[in-house]
């Protein structure tokens, strides 16, 4: 199949190292929270600081950070792994690489499918082909631009299956990134500009934040420290607080998305 044009980071189109840069990326930032954790912690008993409110903040900050990391690592490796082409019939195909691979649980196995996902990113790098596992596009609905990336959702289908639709983040900084979002926007139908669906998501966030700040507030005081409330409801609430939380971070990501 002839193409077009076809979109993939610079990194992808030399010698991919995705898949190093995943596992030692992953290695590289447990390895620093870790010894931020010891490293903290021996200066805090060295100078004589008060353990229980010093050992809180410190494992807050260290794991910010980490998952402040996390992200960024995440990304990357989205701008890497997905590919773009457009064919010679104006036809577009999309394609995440990271869904080519699974090897189960554990480290190792995702160690492994890493590795697998950066010896076919190198194929394409060297000479662009379209998988049987590529995704062509039938309609895109929405785009939503956000600070670092845009988010597309659209109508995909594979070769003799049913269509379904996806979300594809798109990083900006991509090279022909113009060209590209124009490909996307000549896919959207005039139905979705007339007749735009209900965003649900603004409504579920105030809700699952309500919640989720009353189990916090009652975590607290029912705290042993604290001593406000009886402290059998303490670990129900913080479950209760965890399971907000999740809520809360799920339709934040809807809503990033343009879903």
């Amino acid at each position: 199949m002839e193409f077009k044009k076809v979109w993939m980071s610079p990194e992808t189109g030399k010698r991919s190292q995705y898949g190093y840069r995943t596992v030692g990326g992953i290695l590289g930032i447990v390895l620093l929270m870790t010894l931020l954790l010891f490293g903290g912690t021996f200066l805090s008993l060295s100078m004589g600081i008060e353990q229980k409110g010093f050992s809180l903040l410190l494992l807050l900050a260290v794991s910010g950070l980490g998952i402040g990391l996390a992200i960024l690592m995440s990304r990357r490796s989205i701008q890497d792994a997905t590919i773009f082409f457009l064919t010679e019939d104006d036809r577009l195909w999309v394609m995440d690489a990271r869904s080519l691979s699974n090897h189960g649980e554990g480290f190792l196995g995702f160690a492994i499918g890493a590795m697998e996902t950066q010896a076919f990113l190198r194929k394409q790098g060297s000479r662009p082909f379209l998988s049987n596992r590529a995704d062509e596009i039938g309609k895109v609905l929405n785009i939503k631009e956000n600070r670092s990336h845009y988010a597309v959702r659209c109508q995909v289908r594979r070769p003799n299956q049913r269509v379904t639709r996806h979300t594809y983040l798109l990083i900006k900084g991509s090279p022909d990134e113009e060209w590209l979002l124009r490909e996307l926007e000549r896919r959207k139908t005039w139905e979705n500009a007339l007749e735009p669906t209900e965003n649900r998501n603004p409504r579920y966030i105030l809700l699952s934040g309500l919640v989720f700040a009353v189990c916090v507030t009652l975590c607290v005081l029912s705290h042993p420290a604290v001593g406000e409330l009886s402290s059998e409801i303490y670990f129900p609430c913080m479950g209760a607080s965890l399971a907000a939380f999740c809520c809360l971070l799920y339709f934040v990501i809807r809503q990033r998305r343009g879903e």
